[in-house]
């Protein structure tokens, strides 16, 4: 039985391949989290806590470290690429910074457009100009510093968020 696909998805089959993806790695993220959270989170870490939010806390950082693990992995799987794990992981970090801070759901629903706007930013372009040869798929590839620019703006909105949760935990 084979769980990877032969091929590249292309065009239409690529965004629903993403979308797979990310349904896939929610589920894996849940399935770990569930499993993991009373393995590593003992009750005497949160002894003092009050009000409930260490824990909470806890289980939401075991979530997103197996969520972005199994983004890599649906990456893999269907041949989606690293680049979509990690614009998808960066997407997501800055929605749920915004979703924690407004308090309310109402950003919900852009969860949603993450999968499609991730197949979007990496999917390769069509040649403007197709030379006449046997290959059926000519493709534009992105310049060195189209994709500089991409790894800077992911690091950004990675350090951007590690330095959000940072101050959220302290204060």
């Amino acid at each position: 039985m084979r769980f990877r696909l032969k091929e590249t998805p292309q065009g239409g089959a690529r965004y629903a391949c993403s979308y797979l993806g990310a349904v896939i790695a929610a589920a894996i993220a849940g399935l770990v989290s569930l499993v993991a959270r009373p393995i590593v989170v003992p009750r005497t870490i949160c002894e003092n806590d009050d009000f409930g939010l260490c824990n909470g806390a806890l289980v939401i950082i075991i979530f997103l470290i197996a969520l972005f693990a199994s983004f890599f992995l649906a990456a893999f799987l269907l041949r989606l690429g690293w680049q979509w794990a990690a614009w998808l992981m960066a997407g997501s970090l800055i929605l749920i910074e915004i979703i924690i801070e407004s308090s309310t759901l109402d950003f919900f629903w852009l969860l949603l457009v993450l999968p499609a706007l991730a197949t979007l930013i990496t999917s390769e372009l069509p040649a403007a100009h197709p030379k006449k040869t046997s290959s059926r798929h000519r493709t534009r590839q992105p310049t060195k510093v189209a994709s500089r620019l991409r790894l800077i703006v992911l690091g950004i909105a990675l350090a951007q968020f590690v330095v959000w949760f940072i101050l959220l935990l302290v204060s």
